[in-house]
C-alpha cells in the first residue's frame, strides 16, 4: 500500500468517490466552446489582416526595388552615352530632330528613349500609388520634363503609346500635347 495513492480508501476513508454532475459540465463546456469559437474567429480575422498588411508591404517593397533597378540601369546607360561621342551625338540629334536620323539610327535612339520613358512612367505610377511623395514626384517630374520633353521622346511616345499604361498614357498625352488616344490601354 502506497502512502501517496489517492485510490487507497484505507488512507482516505472520508473522501467520497463522487463524480460531478454531467449536466453542469455539459452546460459549462458548451459555454466555453462558444467562447473558444468566437476567440478563434477573431484570431483568424486578425491573422488575415496581418497577412494582408504584410503582403501589401512586401509588394510595395518589390515595386520599389524594381524601380531602383530601373533607375540604376538608366544611370548606366547615361554614363555609356556620355562616354561615347558617336552615341552622344546620336542621342542629341534624336532628341531634337528625330526626322534627320536614318532608320538604323532611329532604331538605336528608340532603344535609348523607351527605357527613359519607362523610368518616367514608373516614377509617375509610384507617385499615384503613394510610393513616391508629392514633393519627390514634383522634383522628378521637373527633371524628366527638362531632360526628356523634347521632340524625339514625343515621337517615340507617340509611336509606342499603346505599350504604356492607361494612367501614364493620359499623363504623357498631356505632357507631349498629343491629346487623348483610343490606343492607350
Amino acid at each position: 500500500m502506497s502512502l501517496f495513492c489517492p485510490q487507497d480508501t484505507e488512507l482516505y476513508p472520508i473522501l467520497p468517490r463522487s463524480r460531478p454532475d454531467r449536466r453542469i459540465l455539459g452546460h459549462i463546456s458548451a459555454e466555453w466552446a462558444k467562447i473558444a469559437e468566437i476567440v478563434g474567429g477573431i484570431a483568424i480575422i486578425a491573422s488575415l489582416i496581418f497577412v494582408g498588411y504584410e503582403l501589401r508591404h512586401a509588394t510595395q517593397q518589390l515595386q520599389l526595388n524594381s524601380d531602383i533597378d530601373a533607375d540604376m540601369t538608366n544611370a548606366g546607360l547615361s554614363v555609356r552615352i556620355a562616354e561615347n561621342p558617336e552615341l552622344s551625338d546620336l542621342v542629341y540629334r534624336g532628341e531634337r530632330q528625330p526626322e534627320t536620323l536614318s532608320d538604323e539610327q532611329l532604331d538605336r535612339f528608340v532603344n535609348i528613349a523607351l527605357p527613359r520613358l519607362a523610368m518616367w512612367e514608373n516614377t509617375y505610377d509610384s507617385y499615384l500609388v503613394g510610393n513616391v511623395s508629392e514633393e519627390d514626384w514634383l522634383a522628378w517630374d521637373t527633371f524628366f520634363q527638362l531632360r526628356w520633353n523634347k521632340p524625339g521622346y514625343k515621337y517615340v511616345y507617340a509611336k509606342y503609346r499603346a505599350g504604356f499604361g492607361k494612367r501614364s498614357s493620359s499623363y504623357f498625352a498631356d505632357v507631349f500635347e498629343l491629346g487623348a488616344s483610343s490606343e492607350s490601354k
